[in-house]
């Protein structure tokens, strides 16, 4: 293990906001256990996506569950793109995709 300093720019639960050294743009740091529900949704989704085919059920349970892991994403990304903007930093990709 090192120990080194880093930038901190929010602490929001769940969603820090942080930037390593070497890095020009922070990053988020996402909670292990969080991280495990990430691919949890992520496979639940894939079972279901093997399973739509024939299946209009596993159509609207994979819709809702891909609507769920994008609205995790999103939140992840709003804490992101609104944290640069409060401390006057360009986003690394582009426009971004919360509104203002």
């Amino acid at each position: 293990m090192e120990l080194k300093e880093v930038e901190v720019f929010s602490t929001v639960v769940n969603a820090a906001v942080v930037r390593v050294p070497g890095r020009k743009f922070p990053g988020v740091v996402i909670q292990g256990d969080s991280l495990s529900i990430l691919r949890s949704d992520v496979r639940e989704a894939r079972k279901l996506a093997a399973a739509a085919a024939g299946s209009e059920e596993a159509r609207e349970e994979l819709a809702a569950v891909l609507e769920e892991l994008e609205d995790k994403l999103a939140g992840y990304l709003t804490v992101y793109e609104e944290t640069l903007r409060a401390h006057g930093m360009a986003l690394p990709y582009g426009t971004g995709t919360t509104v203002d």
